[in-house]
């Protein structure tokens, strides 16, 4: 039976409602047995629609520019560098000169810091991207300087175009330069796609020889950085329809080749020929390219975004549409995890940001199921719960989900009835699997994203799990993998209904004990949706970071009911998608509800028996819904130029995307095998680069891949150790397969600053808000001292380290506290940057900086003392260290990778390159040395050009 709370009535079995809704076919967007966009039913007589996609597309993958911050392009060059005298460039001392940084850079909202004086390539007429750490290439090197959006090592070089051939073999009759020119100027602009290498091998042997994987990163609607043009927009209503290949349904674009005076077009994917309908028709000029082309974005850009027309819809555009599943059992309420969840969302509603047309429904649980009629009539809402979780049935027809802007009174009276009408609840047991599946049933019939919210393993009705399965004696061990895989695929299965009924799952877990995340995690993966987990979460501790987070999934830029397609030119093939989606056929990708963080990774390869073309080109098509209601579809173009010369490919590799792609094939060998294999690849490709680098020295782009390697190595992904529980691990990797390459390149290679002798023109807001940084710091102990206070970042937490020896002055006016031993770490997170002096303010705008910088997600502050518990942490990160995840300082790992000094037969000397056990271990720097005593190794040995204005 269902109980009504509100009316005092009672609903019977028999009153289940399911009406047309409950049994209406869901969207099927193109799967099996159900029409997808663009198709219809075939209709008797009649030749069925083409699928806008095109249905026998060939496999493809995608590539591109980098994305993140313009200024920060490829691996960085050292060709305005004072001369290394140690491993890769690194000076000898206990660790390397920290990595060349990008010019001085401003940051969008979403933290993508973009070029302050050069737009990105990619629109007509841009200028190429800058030169190394930002500068233009010159003879010379000028002064540089590490500011705000300062980049991570490996960033791509903009010292010449991506594709700048240093032999021209491979393209022999064709005009290189030209080629060159248009990709330069057409190519999708580097924010929404990056490539591990910008030149490409031409044949099998070259591609082993070089030994770095082939791939791209792709962020199809990554926010714009501030001061680039918007996405231009297409549309081809005059025309008669969008423009496309006959053949492989590639639409139009700058690299297409015209004939006939413009008559014909020669399609740059597959190469077919086919007519210019004479609606858009235009002449050609006297270089063989339409004389328009500058006129029409989808021939001089390379992202648009096509208005799309009735032929790819089979049903009115959905709305934007959030199902709220919420945790109310008692470790829910006492933690104040539903205060948390309900002050967020009315606050985000209150505040106008979310999506016009919204509609919005609320389910809650703990051992039962409880729904809520929110009809707008209604004085109150009411309560309808569900019980029987063997016999779980919808019981009302209608006005579960309901249009927010005709019920946003009864909603904010629920929100604000949740914590008081669950406060004396003794349930403590979840039945977040029943609950899912309700949401569900309210939902199929529209679709949209279903934000979970979830405090202890769901153990009772659908899909329970068992906290027995959880055996801290497997971490550390072979056998760790066993706790890292689901238990069974029930919610891998439960996913993929809800794609098919274009159904978005964001989890936000919340537990103060193992809740088997790895079984869970199944259900956001693989329906585009993410994971945020809050170990022993607090509403006091966490709940400012839970809430930004909520905002910020409620607000960011959303595409609905999405389906993208990636295509490739002949001669390649796609061999492996990586991220959060669902894969359709060989290259077809389901997400329902796609946003501006969603990053995909693609790897590819060649055809066999094929030789590759000079130029390959890859296109890739989002169609989706936007929150007005528009049908869109956005189409990145890329052309990469292939060679035969190995140092031209590898002078061009962009070490941070090449590191996300070894980061997703690493993870996905652990996964599939054990963290061994997954270390073991690593250590491989280390290898093969190393030598690589032996053999050809002056690659200088490829010279960091051995230190971001290292970096994964020594991380919590990867590193063999019995700290790190099988939920933490698997929140990781999750989190690892949907990061950009900025991000993840900080994860592996955190940025470390000292604050406590900050020059005058660091923290000082400008007119804009933005403030310069402080230098960043090689992540060894040698760069600090005891008198110091340093600020640890790589992009998910903020960890500030205060030393016993710290000026009392600088603790009072910083944290409020007379001396070190009276400092609360606790107390100090609160206090610092709001006593209002110079000090504290200066602090302040630079822990704001580094969070507008690093947006997503919300990074905690935490004070760590000197001798602190979690001191470990800190010292975990210094990765030019020994630490317990590798004990071997940077200089010992490049001798075991087998680094031979340019010149020399020997490896270098262990003396002078390694730090002292002490520092090296990964301990609290000496008391008296580093920055507040004698130069610090890494200070003395930083390049000039990175040094402050």
């Amino acid at each position: 039976a269902v109980l009504a709370l509100g009316n005092n009535r009672c609903i019977g079995r028999t009153g289940q409602c399911g009406g047309a809704a409950a049994i209406m076919q869901p969207f099927g967007g193109g799967y099996p047995g159900q029409p997808g966009y663009g198709e219809q039913p075939p209709v008797a007589g009649q030749q069925p629609m083409s699928n806008p996609f095109g249905g026998a597309a060939p496999a493809g993958p995608v590539r591109s520019n980098p994305f993140g911050a313009p200024g920060a392009g490829g691996p960085p060059q050292m060709g305005g560098m004072a001369p290394p005298t140690g491993p890769f460039g690194a000076q000898a001392g206990g660790g390397m000169a920290p990595p060349p940084m990008a010019r001085t850079q401003q940051v969008d909202a979403y933290g993508a810091p973009p070029s302050m004086n050069s737009p990105f390539p990619g629109g007509g007429g841009a200028e190429p991207p800058p030169g190394p750490f930002g500068h233009q290439p010159v003879a010379a090197p000028a002064p540089q300087f590490y500011n705000a959006g300062g980049q991570m090592p490996g960033g791509m070089s903009g010292t010449a175009p991506m594709g700048v051939p240093g032999s021209m073999s491979s393209a022999q009759g064709h005009d290189m330069t030209s080629l060159l020119k248009d990709s330069e100027m057409f190519n999708s602009p580097e924010h929404f796609l990056r490539s591990t290498c910008g030149r490409l091998p031409n044949s099998v042997s070259m591609k082993q020889k070089c030994n770095i994987p082939l791939g791209i990163i792709l962020q199809p609607l990554a926010p714009l950085p501030a001061d680039i043009e918007p996405v231009r927009e297409c549309n081809h209503g005059a025309v008669g329809s969008i423009v496309r290949c006959a053949k492989c349904k590639t639409y139009i674009n700058p690299f297409v080749q015209w004939e006939a005076n413009g008559r014909r077009w020669n399609c740059n994917l597959c190469g077919a020929s086919q007519a210019t309908t004479d609606a858009y028709f235009y002449n050609l000029d006297e270089t063989g390219k339409r004389a328009d082309r500058f006129q029409r974005p989808e021939l001089c850009k390379g992202v648009v975004e096509y208005i799309a027309p009735g032929e790819y819809m089979v049903r009115p555009p959905q709305p934007p549409v959030f199902m709220f599943v919420i945790d109310v059992s008692y470790t829910a309420v006492v933690t104040g995890m539903l205060d948390a969840v309900v002050a967020s969302i009315k606050e985000t509603i209150q505040s106008g940001q979310m999506p016009g047309r919204m509609q919005m429904g609320v389910i809650t649980f703990d051992t039962s199921v409880h729904f809520y009629n929110l009809n707008s009539n209604l004085s109150q809402p009411q309560m309808l719960v569900v019980s029987d979780l063997e016999d779980l049935f919808l019981p009302l027809p209608d006005d579960i989900l309901v249009p927010v802007s005709e019920s946003e009174s009864i909603i904010m009276t629920l929100l604000d009835s949740l914590p008081t009408m669950f406060r004396e609840t003794k349930a403590n047991e979840s039945c977040m699997g029943s609950a899912v599946k309700a949401a569900f049933m309210a939902m199929k019939h529209i679709g949209g994203k279903m934000m979970v919210f979830g405090s202890c393993i769901p153990s009772v009705g659908d899909l329970s799990l068992k906290s027995t399965r959880d055996n801290p004696r497997l971490l550390g061990t072979d056998r760790e993998v066993e706790l890292l895989r689901p238990v069974n695929d029930g919610y891998k299965d439960l996913g993929a209904e809800l794609t098919r009924a274009q159904i978005s799952v964001e989890m936000f877990l919340a537990p103060q004990q193992y809740i088997d995340l790895a079984s869970i995690s199944p259900l956001a993966k693989y329906t585009g949706g993410d994971v945020r987990y809050y170990p022993n979460f607090h509403i006091q501790t966490s709940g400012l970071k839970l809430r930004n987070e909520l905002q910020h999934v409620l607000t960011r830029y959303m595409g609905w009911e999405a389906v993208m397609r990636v295509r490739v030119s002949r001669g390649w093939k796609i061999t492996k998608f990586y991220g959060h989606l669902f894969i359709r056929g060989a290259d077809l990708l389901v997400v329902p509800n796609c946003h501006s963080d969603q990053t995909f990774a693609i790897t590819f390869d060649m055809e066999e028996n094929v030789t590759p073309e000079p130029v390959m080109y890859v296109q890739s098509a989002l169609l989706y819904t936007n929150c007005e209601g528009e049908r869109r579809i956005r189409v990145h173009t890329y052309a990469g130029v292939t060679t035969q010369n190995a140092n031209d490919i590898f002078n061009s590799v962009d070490v941070q995307a090449a590191t996300t792609m070894l980061s997703h094939i690493a993870l996905d060998a652990s996964l599939k095998t054990h963290l061994p294999e997954g270390r073991n690849r690593l250590h491989t490709t280390c290898q093969q680069v190393v030598q690589a680098i032996n053999m050809a020295p002056q690659a200088e782009k490829l010279q960091f891949l051995p230190l971001y390697i290292m970096g994964m190595l020594k991380s919590q992904a990867f590193r063999a150790t019995t700290d790190i529980s099988a939920d933490l691990r698997t929140y990781i990797w999750m989190r690892l397969e949907s990061l950009n390459v900025a991000q993840l390149a900080a994860y592996y290679y955190p940025r470390m600053m000292a604050l406590h002798n900050c020059p005058d023109e660091c923290g000082v807001p400008d007119e804009h808000g933005r403030c310069v940084l402080p230098d960043m710091l090689n992540l060894t102990s040698e760069s600090m001292a005891q008198d110091g206070i340093y600020l640890l970042e790589d992009g998910d937490t903020m960890l500030m380290w205060v030393g016993r020896a710290v000026d009392s002055g600088l603790l009072q006016g910083l944290f409020g506290a007379p001396s070190f031993e009276k400092l609360n770490p606790t107390q100090a997170e609160e206090t610092v940057g709001t006593r209002g002096d110079a000090v504290s303010n200066k602090i302040a705008n630079i822990l704001r900086q580094v969070r507008t910088e690093r947006s997503v997600p919300y990074m905690q502050l935490k004070v760590i003392r000197c001798g602190d518990n979690l001191e470990p942490r800190f010292f975990a990160s210094l990765i030019e260290d020994r630490t317990a995840g590798l004990q071997s300082t940077y200089t010992e790992f490049l001798q075991r990778m087998g680094y031979r000094p340019q010149g020399q037969g020997q490896n270098p000397p262990q003396g002078q390159n390694a730090p002292p056990m002490g520092a090296g271990a990964g301990g609290p720097p000496p008391q008296g040395t580093g920055a507040g005593g004698m130069p610090p190794m890494g200070a003395a040995l930083t390049p000039p050009h990175m040094m402050r204005r």
